[in-house]
């Protein structure tokens, strides 16, 4: 899945601009899109050339070998996940991204509220009901039957910055999306931030409460229920039917198993098998779910 410039570049432009080392072949950079998907003519960054596609474009490091010079383009840098946020903001401010460049879909059976922002590139299913007061960013598409009440915010970008080398911090552009499934709720004051490379998504039947806060590329899986003021960091799965009560919270990356409930006020730092309670500061287990 790639996210598609408003106008190609040649990979020598962008790092002259930003004074980094180029080799290999200078391409047309067309888009940018995670390593795992990368196509060509798009822009990723790794450390681990295995599996890399002819054609694109990398940000690696600069002690990489480096193979088969003609058929990709590397830019070389001693901190590649640094460098490949430089360049998506010089690419964010003097290109722009087209993927969501089209006006929003809204099934006329949807009911929304007063003061509802949505802007273009969203796709809204038959049934929905948007409250008063949401605003719904880019790239998000929500489900039949959907309900986003009052005061949400939906699709944001989530917090996500690097430091430059003198302290500066530097905000990782998302360029993700959110895809909300079908009979899903979700509660007031509640955020739940776009994806940075891939989207953040909410399967079908997922009820989420009252000011809950859902962070960037989260995967909450069908009929799973997220309690008032819970904060699910990034890169968190939650499991079917599982159950975050009121104030927990969770380390970025890890997995909470199907049918697992995780206690009042719970830091979880750890991933939490299936079928089980978790409970405390940090989290431990308290007992098995037959």
């Amino acid at each position: 899945m790639g996210y598609k410039l408003k106008n190609k570049i040649l990979l020598s432009e962008i790092a002259n601009k930003l004074s980094l080392e180029f080799k290999g072949v200078d391409l047309e950079v067309k888009g940018v899109a995670p390593f795992s998907d990368c196509q060509s003519g798009e822009l990723s960054f790794t450390k681990d050339l295995s599996n890399h596609k002819a054609n694109s474009v990398l940000v690696v490091l600069h002690d990489t070998t480096i193979e088969e010079l003609d058929s990709a383009g590397y830019i070389l840098s001693s901190n590649p996940r640094l460098d490949f946020i430089r360049v998506l903001s010089y690419l964010e401010d003097v290109i722009g991204f087209a993927t969501y460049d089209f006006p929003s879909e809204i099934h006329p059976s949807a009911k929304i509220g007063q003061n509802v922002v949505i802007e273009d590139g969203c796709k809204i299913s038959e049934g929905v009901v948007i409250e008063h007061n949401v605003v719904i960013h880019s790239g998000t598409q929500i489900g039949k039957n959907s309900r986003i009440r009052s005061c949400s915010s939906i699709g944001g970008d989530g917090f996500g910055f690097d430091r430059m080398e003198g302290g500066e911090p530097l905000r990782f552009p998302h360029l993700g999306g959110v895809i909300i499934g079908g009979n899903v709720e979700v509660g007031s004051c509640t955020t739940i931030a776009r994806g940075t490379l891939s989207n953040t998504i909410i399967e079908d039947h997922v009820k989420i409460d009252n000011l809950v806060h859902i962070a960037h590329n989260c995967h909450i899986k069908t009929g799973a229920f997220i309690i008032a003021c819970a904060e699910i960091s990034g890169g968190v799965v939650i499991g079917e039917n599982a159950w975050i009560a009121p104030n927990s919270c969770t380390h970025q990356k890890i997995n909470v198993g199907d049918n697992s409930i995780v206690g009042l006020g719970a830091v979880v730092t750890k991933d939490v098998p299936s079928n089980t309670v978790y409970a405390g500061n940090p989290a431990k287990k308290i007992r098995d779910i037959k």
